[in-house]
């Protein structure tokens, strides 16, 4: 074969290649732009459920979201993209998954309580999954999430409720029972810090059945002192304090100083007719997390049937 027609078909061969890689760049032109389509119309569809999307990266960044979700927590999309995914929980108390957890994840449906950009806090139902490589290797994890409306609010709250009720009826000890008591109102508002006193007259000391605090261990047994715990046994009336309200009664009646300052604290007597057992109370140390009437009166609930486990336990 003569030069000319190697050069000639080596010329075609090149050719028909070239044919062939432009073949397939035209389909795979065309599947990217399918594929672009596709997303685009993803995006729009999850951006019109009422159900709040947000997909974050394996460190809990947030590299999407939907409008649903933003509005839902007072925010708009572009000022949620990039924050931890702690920005919508109470205090920002958040801890990222192990890399090794979020491996063994599988489809999470829990209830919790969010916060909204104002401080102001509302219950949720969340779900997450995993998003994984062909490897199976993690990637992101997708969570949708659905504010519980005021009627699933109520539902929620009597379930609570008769559950409290029944293992105040059933206890037979009384930190294992606190500690049931507060999971079970911890589902219902902020509760981290919790705690359970008993006031003993005899000899005139105030120990803890149960204490949890997110910056102190459980106080040995002591004398009242002059605080808002002793205002709360000696008055039996439920108190609410923030800083404003103990720097006056610090002043007017002569109290001690918190150890630990708070920004918000509740306390409510636990009684029996008349005489005063003790107390349980909450407090926050943030300023996102206040208390109100709901609060108390959940508390008041579980004061009254606490209450009486303890007579009942501890005649």
């Amino acid at each position: 074969m003569d030069e000319g027609k190697k050069a000639k078909e080596s010329l075609n061969q090149e050719l028909h290649a070239l044919r062939i890689r432009l073949a397939e760049a035209e389909v795979q032109d065309l599947q990217s732009q399918q594929l672009k389509l596709k997303l685009a119309a993803l995006e729009q569809v999850v951006d019109n459920i009422h159900l709040g999307v947000t997909i974050t990266d394996t460190d809990g960044r947030i590299i999407f979201t939907n409008r649903a979700e933003a509005q839902m927590h007072g925010y708009t999309v572009e000022e949620l993209i990039g924050q931890e995914i702690k920005v919508f929980l109470p205090g920002g108390q958040w801890s990222p998954l192990s890399k090794d957890r979020i491996k063994k994840f599988k489809r999470l449906t829990r209830d919790s309580i969010n916060v909204r950009r104002d401080g102001s806090t509302f219950h949720i139902r969340l779900t997450s999954d995993v998003v994984r490589n062909q490897k199976g290797e993690p990637l992101a994890i997708v969570t949708t999430s659905e504010e519980v409306t005021r009627r699933k609010q109520a539902e929620a709250v009597q379930t609570a409720l008769f559950r409290i009720s029944d293992r105040c009826s059933r206890a037979t000890d009384l930190k294992a029972l606190c500690s049931d008591i507060h999971n079970i109102v911890g589902g219902l508002i902020f509760a981290r810090n919790f705690f359970v006193g008993q006031y003993q007259t005899d000899p005139g000391l105030l120990s803890y059945l149960y204490y949890v605090d997110e910056f102190g261990a459980t106080p040995a047994p002591a004398p009242l002192g002059k605080g808002l715990i002793q205002v709360v046994i000696e008055s039996g009336e439920p108190l609410y304090a923030g800083q404003d309200t103990l720097e006056q009664l610090i002043l007017e009646e002569g109290l001690d100083a918190m150890d630990s300052p708070f920004v918000a604290w509740l306390g409510i007597p636990l009684k029996a007719g008349t005489r005063v057992l003790g107390l349980l109370g909450i407090k926050s140390y943030t300023e996102d997390i206040q208390f109100g009437r709901d609060e108390q009166e959940l508390l008041l609930f579980v004061s009254q049937q606490l209450a009486g486990a303890v007579v009942r336990l501890q005649p």
